[in-house]
């Protein structure tokens, strides 16, 4: 029997043929290779590693402690702090050199050169006095700020920890203190003289005579957060006063009025 040889056909010249499963061996392929990418974008991209935050350690390395008595390089360790701190850092800007601890920062080695600033300057006593009479009514004053001065005035006997609250005064906004007033401010200058010293690794101040005005300034916290507390402190931001008023239904002068009458920290309870 012969075999015949089929001709080519014309299309097919010059073209390979393809295996009749070839076309499935591709299209599984693209599905497999389509799946595998589809697995891998659905994994979850991983952040790349936030850079390590550098803890404040000036305090610490220098070897000074909270109720350390204060020396000639107390102002410039403060300062260092402060420009050292992480969490008052977005709070400060701008405030240096103008509000430089290292000026304006009078340490009197003389206890009746302190008393009488005290008599003069904070009390505004004109009245003539005894170094006695002037030790007996100012000394247990530890420090304080001069506002219209902007100066810091501290005693040889004064603690560490209480330059570091006349230091904060000092970086404040004049703005919080005059619509806060004396009680509230200082209770929210303790409390981040405090934050301060414990970030650098420090104890808290005990000592002072802030302990209601320090409760008033946590409740204000407890009320917002410690951030909304530092920008109306440092910044005169208005998101603390606005929180207050809604807590208490009052419009500003309403919680103006509680602050003048002593009645605001009792309110936020």
């Amino acid at each position: 029997m012969r075999t015949r040889v089929r001709p080519i056909s014309p299309r097919q010249t010059g073209r390979r043929r393809r295996r009749p499963d070839e076309h499935y061996v591709l299209q599984l392929q693209r599905t497999i290779g389509n799946r595998a990418t589809t697995r891998l974008l659905r994994q979850p991209v991983e952040a790349p590693p936030k850079p390590a935050v550098k803890k404040p350690e000036v305090l610490k390395k220098a070897g000074v402690s909270t109720d350390d008595r204060v020396n000639d390089k107390t102002a410039g360790l403060i300062q260092a702090a402060l420009e050292e701190s992480v969490e008052l850092a977005p709070y400060l800007k701008g405030k240096f050199p103008k509000y430089a601890i290292t000026k304006g920062f009078e340490l009197h080695t003389r206890e009746d050169d302190f008393n009488e600033a005290v008599k003069t300057i904070v009390k505004k006593n004109r009245e003539p006095m005894t170094e006695k009479q002037r030790a007996e009514a100012y000394g247990k004053v530890g420090g304080f700020y001069d506002r219209p001065s902007n100066k810091v005035h501290v005693r040889s006997r004064t603690k560490f920890g209480h330059a570091v609250h006349e230091a904060m005064h000092k970086v404040a906004s004049p703005a919080f203190h005059g619509f806060w007033g004396d009680f509230v401010n200082e209770g929210v200058t303790q409390l981040f003289a405090d934050r301060l010293l414990v970030e650098h690794g420090l104890t808290e101040v005990t000592d002072h005579e802030y302990k209601d005005e320090l409760a008033c300034a946590k409740k204000l916290v407890a009320l917002t957060d410690w951030q909304t507390v530092a920008a109306a402190y440092f910044t005169a931001d208005m998101k603390l006063l606005n929180a207050v008023g809604r807590k208490l239904k009052m419009d500003t002068n309403g919680v103006h009025d509680a602050i003048a009458a002593g009645t605001l920290c009792s309110r936020l309870s």
